[in-house]
């Protein structure tokens, strides 16, 4: 497995030729240039710039490619995979290559002129080209029977060369230490807010918070960064995605520890829409209201024969009955109508 990174260029050349080439962390024989000469890089590197009268701007691009330790790959497999590697992505510049063998992990550095020998144009490396490195790193990697990563997953923890360095050595980092306090409070509070007011209360440590991102700025350092630096678990974005797993699980333990006769209606919707009913419970009802229906209609029947021969005349010539109307379920085919169910929908039973 072989780690491939874009490093930012904020040293001077000179400065940044001197720390690769420290003493202890490399040999001599794991020290190559591609187009140029090892011994006067940064002269070389100008010459071309001048050549092309493109000096400002960026001055070089800064790669790693570091190798798992369970890889046991030697240096100079190293070196030679990382030659490859390199040449196959990046035609027409000036290039020096150094392998360092001071960490448990042997990985590579690669010092890119910006400018392009041939048209003296500047190297551009967008997001896109970078991922198809990564691509071909893994595809050396895989044919020499190495570990192959998964280029597509983000690193739920980012951690530096330098913090890796730290690490090897026993030392824990302050990017560490943020890392621990914001995973023992994301574990005891429920939202972004209560997060960043247990980090201050607890921890002194203060957030930043913009649309899309959030800092967060180590109280001793004084130092900030932000949760993406930290790894992706870290980032705005994937903490409230946190809490709102976090609120759905609360919600579907709460659910199965309902009752039956407890849980929503929705919890009750086939997936064709039609609910399903607690029928023992149903039925009683139904047949209640069946029983009290039925009563009405006797009691009905038995008022209307007490009903003289002159009202039915009355009725068939047309005057009006002034007898009192018994407030009883009417029903047409067998279905209430609309004007006695408002009347009597306290006496209903609900089904809804």
């Amino acid at each position: 497995m072989a780690i491939v990174k874009s490093l930012p260029a904020t040293k001077t050349l000179t400065n940044q030729l001197k720390y690769l080439q420290k003493e202890g962390k490399t040999r001599e024989d794991l020290k190559d240039g591609i187009n140029c000469n090892i011994e006067n890089i940064e002269r070389e590197f100008n010459t071309i710039k001048l050549l092309h009268g493109n000096t400002k701007g960026k001055q070089y691009y800064h790669f790693t490619q570091a190798f798992s330790p369970e890889d046991k790959i030697t240096p100079e497999k190293a070196n030679e995979l990382g030659k490859e590697w390199i040449q196959n992505n990046i035609k027409n510049h000036q290039i020096y290559i150094v392998t360092h063998i001071d960490k448990s992990h042997i990985h590579n550095h690669f010092v890119i002129n910006s400018v392009n020998i041939e048209d003296g144009k500047k190297l551009q490396i967008s997001p896109k080209k970078l991922f198809e490195m990564k691509i071909d790193s893994n595809r050396i990697c895989e044919r020499e029977g190495f570990i192959k990563i998964d280029v597509n997953k983000k690193a739920d923890i980012k951690k530096t060369m330098a913090e890796l360095g730290m690490e090897s050595r026993g030392i824990t980092t302050w990017k560490d230490e943020l890392r621990q306090c914001i995973d023992f409070g994301i574990e005891r509070t429920k939202s972004l807010g209560e997060l960043k007011e247990k980090l201050e209360s607890d921890f002194k440590i203060s957030t930043r918070e913009t649309k899309n991102s959030i800092s967060f700025k180590h109280p001793e350092e004084n130092k900030s960064v932000r949760g993406k630096k930290l790894g992706n678990k870290y980032t705005k974005e994937e903490i409230e995605n946190g809490f709102i797993r976090q609120e759905k699980g609360i919600r579907r333990e709460r659910a199965e520890q309902l009752p039956i006769n407890q849980t929503s209606r929705a919890e009750h919707e086939s997936e064709n829409g039609i609910r399903e009913h607690n029928s023992q419970r149903e039925f009683g009802d139904i047949e209640e209201s069946i029983r009290a229906i039925e009563q009405g209609i006797k009691n009905t029947n038995g008022i209307s024969k007490q009903k003289n021969r002159g009202d039915e005349n009355e009725q068939r010539n047309g005057k009006r009955n002034i007898e009192p109307r018994v407030e009883q379920p009417s029903f047409k085919d067998g279905t209430r109508d609309k004007e006695s169910n408002k009347k009597n929908r306290k006496n209903d039973i609900d089904f809804e």
